[in-house]
């Protein structure tokens, strides 16, 4: 575990600070808060798939999301997630948000790091990766993504709200085929 970050479940107060006022600078404005109001106030996935992430002092200072896709691309009801024999036959998949005015601050990898071990420690996930999608103009994410083991496997046209973008797909690998 990382003593820098505590992970708790999301809640009302933490999503409506992020929705109102998590605001990003020039083209990183597609990640602001606002746009992904709906599951970050979805309450029935606070503390299974959507979790506040925050630093020693009890600060907020991120998010963290963790979803689960069957081979269809369907993704897994919440309240499936506690079913670990179900959920170690999905795809994991991790978002994260940081708090705007901590966003270059070289934070980055370790913080990725850090909800990776968090998300399948959590989920109990056996699986041998862990997925995340991001903008191929954010460099800076990707870079983060790259030194937390992450590596570009397949690229697509991603969508945030009505704003669509080409993003590229990459997975960490968690452990061995031999770790099993």
């Amino acid at each position: 575990m990382n003593p820098n970050y505590c992970f708790v479940p999301m809640t009302q107060e933490y999503a409506t600070e992020m929705v109102h006022t998590w605001k990003y600078a020039g083209e990183y404005a597609i990640y602001d808060s606002d746009k992904e109001a709906d599951h970050l106030l979805d309450s029935e996935g606070w503390g299974r798939g959507i979790f506040a992430v925050l630093n020693p002092a009890g600060d907020f200072i991120g998010e963290v999301s963790v979803e689960f896709y069957d081979a269809q691309e369907n993704c897994t009801e919440y309240t499936e997630y506690g079913n670990e024999a179900l959920i170690n036959q999905r795809e994991l998949w991790i978002g994260f948000g940081l708090r705007p005015d901590l966003v270059g601050g070289g934070h980055g990898s370790e913080f990725v790091a850090a909800a990776v071990e968090f998300a399948v420690r959590q989920c109990r996930y056996h699986g041998d990766y862990a997925h995340l999608g991001v903008a191929q103009f954010n460099q800076r994410a990707i870079k983060a993504y790259q030194k937390a083991g992450f590596e570009i496997y397949d690229q697509t046209t991603g969508a945030i709200g009505a704003e669509t973008f080409e993003c590229f797909y990459m997975r960490k690998k968690l452990r061995e085929a031999s770790e099993e």
